[in-house]
């Protein structure tokens, strides 16, 4: 629901008519319709008052999704300042895994550059078992990574 639409169904749950809003937060009726109709938005302090007027959150007047319960209501706070910390090092943590991924990688097909084409020989053994080992890890790790962003998003 947009904000317009929002005000006009608080206010006539509130039952108050437009003239009785404007004059309660010293504007004029014309500036609650306005409101009502999408054309203008009231300022933040302005929509603060209103909020305090209706008896109602911020959130909730300009949310465009119907709260019915505080667990809808918690389930918008998904970035909250913890939970988006927490959010923001772990996709720091990712970007870095995907760096290293790729460093591994670039290194891996350099010694089987210079394997087959300079000293003509495959190479050892040990050198493929190592390169398959580390980017194994580090794909773990990312999808680790990966699970608790998801598990943080989805609360």
């Amino acid at each position: 629901m947009a904000l317009g639409e929002n005000i006009r169904k608080l206010r006539e749950e509130a039952q108050l008519t437009q003239q009785q809003l404007a004059e309660r937060l010293y504007v004029s009726r014309q500036t609650i319709s306005r409101w009502e109709s999408g054309t203008r938005c009231p300022d933040l302090i302005t929509a603060k008052k209103l909020a305090m007027e209706l008896q109602i959150s911020l959130d909730e007047l300009i949310s465009d999704e119907e709260i019915k319960n505080m667990e809808d209501m918690k389930s918008l706070y998904f970035w909250r300042k913890p939970k988006w910390e927490e959010r923001q090092r772990l996709k720091e943590y990712s970007g870095r895994l995907y760096r290293a991924l790729n460093i591994v990688g670039t290194i891996y097909l350099t010694i089987l550059i210079l394997f087959s084409y300079q000293l003509r020989e495959r190479p050892p053994i040990w050198c493929t078992i190592t390169g398959a080992g580390i980017v194994a890890a580090i794909w773990i790790l990312i999808c680790i990574v990966n699970k608790r962003l998801e598990k943080l998003e989805n609360g």
